[in-house]
């Protein structure tokens, strides 16, 4: 899920936009008709086909119908997309729980099977990861489809986002460039902003679409897990329908304290603190990684890198295998480009390294050897694709862009670039170009609840890595600091975007499966552990589903999260 302008959670200042709570927040019956869900098996254009044959019946894709605009009684219906893993023993069923993955518009159509995938493989006797597997038992694991993707009423921008993913505003800092910058930006801001039909996206109208999720399938409360952005979805729901909360799992917390462009601009500060504290420093202290001790020469290879190659790799460095891998590849780049006499050479990169790479010897310790050429095969296969246009951001624009105000000037974004070129190379350009679309972006932000309401909200569950690449613990913090009454739990010397699940951290993982479960939350308002990796060779306890084992299962959700 490598995506151009996709680097980033979302976040925005909601205490300070206008806000009516719906008329029906009172009875959380709709104020219309009591909605229906049509279930149906997934078709494998929607899902993929191994979450299909692995969870057979308990797999369903859903569609509702839901007001374009719920404050128009006269708007027309769109349909809304559902998908859900059923309870492995429906005799023991004690309700549902709610995922959002974050983007925004990360899909949930696999997402949520394969996480109910790891909890189910998870053994009922295991001290960690036994309480998964009891999740997976007793409760129905569902999650909306948001509005604008696929599984339901679809929305597209007229015209595609006219940058490359590896054009990086950070990188390439000419004023030509920059010219270009600007009317691409522009062009595709103006036009997506331009359809009506962007207006009703976003957090505001998914959280209503939650809550009709809610009542359609009778369930007394929302019970929730979100991550990353979905931290902001999990919080705007609470204070929107505060009588309405369960057990609120807020994974990988974005600042919701804040505003959106306060936190583009601490960004690419944090992204560096973390590439020197949990990559260059332990790189330079191993000699197996071959990069040296000179933090100043590292660093100087590092920006030395083809500009080509800055954009895809240099923000997304999170290893020192990694880092190894990208310093070795470039120098092997930079001496094949001597010899180029066009650019029509970049497209068969990935099959000319990907050979060498087989063969080299990166380390004399055959583990990091290993780790290095893994490392190296991952960062020179997406090559193939890089040169080309990205993936489609309609959903993730018409949510970051329409949901709050934006106030930064061209001028303001180019010294931004111009600073983390300088200052931040492992920042990555994503905060200057989000920033110069939502300046072009047009209409006024849609409302969002205030935050004093979540007083009148159950108290929630937040879990964190210490080292989180796209949700640092400052900011993590700071919504910490404003959530009345809630719990936080911190994973030191974690490193990753998705906390639970993912490792075998026990002070995360137990805490989290027992407040999903019981409603229990720690007796103190903020704990913290040392994080522990899981065994890779563990051995799953299987159901009646042909399911992977743990370790891949945790090895695709970490990608698939990482730039959630």
């Amino acid at each position: 899920m490598t995506r151009y302008g996709r680097l980033l959670p979302f976040a925005m200042l909601a205490a300070l936009l206008p806000f009516s709570a719906p008329a029906h927040e009172a009875n959380g019956i709709a104020s219309d008709t009591t909605p229906a869900i049509a279930w149906t098996r997934c078709a494998s254009g929607d899902v993929e086909a191994i979450w299909i044959r692995a969870w057979g019946d308990r797999l369903q894709c859903g569609r509702m119908r839901a007001p374009l605009d719920y404050d128009n009684p006269t708007s027309r219906s769109i349909d809304i997309g559902l998908v859900r893993v059923t309870a492995a023993v429906p005799a023991q069923r004690q309700g549902a729980i709610f995922f959002n993955f974050g983007g925004p518009g990360l899909s949930p159509l696999n997402l949520l099977p394969e996480t109910a995938a790891l909890f189910q493989v998870a053994s009922p006797s295991h001290p960690v990861d036994g309480d998964k597997r009891r999740i997976a038992e007793r409760f129905d694991l569902v999650a909306v489809v948001p509005r604008g993707l696929k599984g339901g009423t679809m929305f597209s921008c007229p015209e595609p986002l006219g940058i490359p993913a590896w054009l990086d505003t950070t990188v390439y800092l000419a004023d030509w460039n920059w010219a270009g910058f600007l009317r691409d930006t522009r062009s595709f801001a103006q036009s997506c902003s331009a359809d009506a039909t962007q207006w009703h996206m976003g957090t505001w109208q998914h959280v209503r679409d939650m809550e009709r999720a809610r009542v359609a399938l009778g369930e007394p409360l929302m019970h929730y897990f979100g991550t990353s952005y979905g931290t902001y979805v999990g919080v705007s729901y609470a204070a929107t329908y505060p009588t309405r909360t369960g057990r609120f799992v807020l994974d990988s917390v974005m600042d919701y304290s804040g505003s959106f462009e306060a936190q583009l601009g601490n960004h690419a500060p944090a992204k560096q603190r973390r590439f020197e504290q949990v990559v260059l420093r332990p790189a330079m202290a191993n000699p197996a990684y071959g990069i040296g001790t000179d933090a100043t020469h590292v660093m100087a290879r590092f920006r030395a890198m083809p500009t080509r190659l800055q954009g895809p790799w240099q923000a997304r460095v999170d290893s020192p295998a990694q880092l190894a891998a990208m310093l070795t590849l470039a120098d092997w780049v930079r001496a094949e480009m001597a010899t180029w006499t066009d650019t029509e050479a970049w497209e068969g990169l990935a099959d000319r390294l990907l050979p060498r790479i087989a063969q080299h010897a990166f380390s004399a310790d055959p583990t990091i050897d290993d780790q290095i050429r893994y490392a190296a095969t991952r960062l020179a296969s997406p090559l193939r694709a890089s040169v080309h246009m990205p993936s489609d951001n309609s959903m993730y624009y018409a949510t970051v862009c329409g949901d709050s105000s934006w106030h930064k000037q061209p001028g303001d974004l180019r010294r931004m670039a111009n600073a983390i070129a300088a200052r931040y190379p492992a920042g990555g350009g994503a905060p200057v170009t989000v920033g110069l679309i939502c300046h072009y972006w047009r209409g006024a932000p849609r409302p969002a609840p205030p935050l004093a309401e979540l007083t009148r909200a159950r108290p929630m569950l937040m879990v964190q890595a210490e080292f989180d690449p796209a949700t640092p613990l400052d900011g993590a913090t700071n919504a910490f600091g404003v959530t009345p009454d809630a719990r936080m739990v911190v994973a030191r010397g974690m490193s990753g975007h998705g906390v639970f699940g993912l490792s075998a951290t026990p002070c995360i993982e137990r805490a989290v499966g027992r407040f999903l479960l019981t409603g229990e939350l720690p007796a103190d308002r903020l704990s913290e552990c040392a994080f522990v990796p899981e065994d890779p060779h563990a051995r799953p306890t299987r159901g009646t589903h042909d399911l992977p084992p743990a370790h891949q299962l945790r090895e695709r959700l970490r990608e698939a999260l990482r730039d959630s």
